[in-house]
């Protein structure tokens, strides 16, 4: 790492350091340092006793050759008065103020398939996991009482960057899409990288980040897009029983399983108010503890969908990434959609729920075989903080 320190002095200057403070906070100056390549810290530092006002910053490597328009100078009214240039031989992190124990984890709690916070399916994010225990993960997962939780470990898949365990308040699962894409948002901003192989217990995922929109906003937001395994579908066995349970709703299309990494029953309804309207029994649907039902509805050419799994902790989910997925061959199966063409999904979407908007689409080869479901989405860092376990 490399460490830069600037200094300006202030004497004879219209600047002072209160007038500087305040350009910080009224400009959006720390906004736009956020996403600078290869900036691992910066901090504006003031010696109000001296007159100075400086800047340090810690660099990765080497600078980038463009960087975000510096006013201090103008501001200040003269060049940079002194500057030191250093070479990091070794970093280390106090304990603070009050003692804790060792052993820490650092998570992010991201929002998935939204651009705002507190919204889409919240999933919380931990890196650096290898040391954790089945069990305390376990604990963990129900502490935090979130949709999902994501904690990361070395690959041992030879094609992989990282590894991913996932797990709901209930138990562990082998693949879900809205804590997939919240890791890979979430590793992307952190390493600031734009492709990431992410191994799973059904294989690896690999997806691809677009980080622009953090550069935009000045905040933790990316784009992501992966590509999911590809599904395999069958009748459903149990589909009156389902409907049933459902609220004894008709289904606009054939009842059908689908198997990739979730296990998704996709029932049809007329319509998005149709869809509103549905009220399942959650105790009888807690019998089908094999699956989850995912009813869907058109409103033009959107689609919204809500989904049911009280079986495995989410009575309601907010953002299905898996059945989105699945959703997109279901719908083009059936010829309400061709191949290729991209779904706009909108889940989560009734009164006092977490808006969450998927995009999802699948491809076919020459042979007619579907070659490729791809989902994607935005994802936005809501929180971050450490646990001491």
């Amino acid at each position: 790492m490399k460490m830069e320190i600037a200094w300006w002095d202030l004497e004879g200057s219209p600047a002072t350091v209160e007038s500087l403070r305040r350009h910080l906070n009224e400009d959006g100056v720390v906004h736009n340092w956020q996403a600078v390549e290869g900036l691992r810290e910066k901090f504006w530092i003031a010696d109000p006793d001296g007159q100075r006002w400086g800047a340090v910053m810690v660099w990765d490597g080497e600078q980038p050759a463009s960087l975000p328009e510096n006013l201090a100078a103008s501001l200040v009214g003269s060049p940079i008065t002194h500057r030191d240039r250093f070479e990091v031989q070794a970093t280390a992190r106090g304990a603070g103020p009050v003692r804790i124990r060792d052993s820490s984890h650092r998570y992010v709690v991201v929002g998935a398939f939204t651009t705002r916070p507190l919204s889409g399916n919240p999933v919380a994010v931990f890196f650096d996991a290898a040391d954790l225990t089945d069990e305390q993960m376990r604990r963990i997962a129900q502490a935090m009482n979130l949709s999902a939780v994501v904690f990361l470990l070395p690959p041992s898949a030879p094609d992989a960057d990282v590894r991913v365990r996932i797990f709901t308040p209930a138990d562990e699962i082998p693949f879900a899409g809205h804590p997939l894409l919240a890791t890979a948002a979430a590793l992307a901003l952190d390493l600031r990288t734009d492709r990431l192989r992410c191994q799973t217990q059904t294989g690896v995922v690999p997806c691809t980040v677009d980080r622009t929109p953090a550069a935009q906003s000045g905040g933790g937001v990316a784009y992501v897009s992966m590509e999911q395994p590809i599904p395999v579908w069958e009748p459903y066995e149990h589909a009156e029983a389902l409907l049933k349970a459902l609220g004894g709703t008709a289904s606009t299309l054939p009842v059908d399983l689908y198997r990739g990494g979730g296990r998704h029953v996709f029932v049809g309804l007329p319509d998005a108010a149709a869809l509103a309207g549905l009220r399942p029994s959650h105790p009888a649907l807690a019998a089908f503890p094999g699956v989850a039902a995912t009813c869907f509805a058109p409103e033009g050419e959107r689609w919204h969908t809500r989904m049911f799994s009280p079986a495995h902790g989410a009575a309601e989910d907010t953002a299905t990434g898996s059945a989105a997925g699945a959703l997109a061959v279901h719908l083009a199966r059936y010829g309400l959609v061709a191949y290729g063409k991209t779904v706009e999904i909108h889940e989560g979407s009734r009164p006092g729920g977490r808006h969450s908007v998927m995009y999802a689409e699948a491809t076919v080869a020459g042979s007619g075989e579907i070659d490729r479901v791809r989902v994607s989405g935005h994802a936005t860092v809501a929180a971050e903080g450490t646990i001491h376990v």
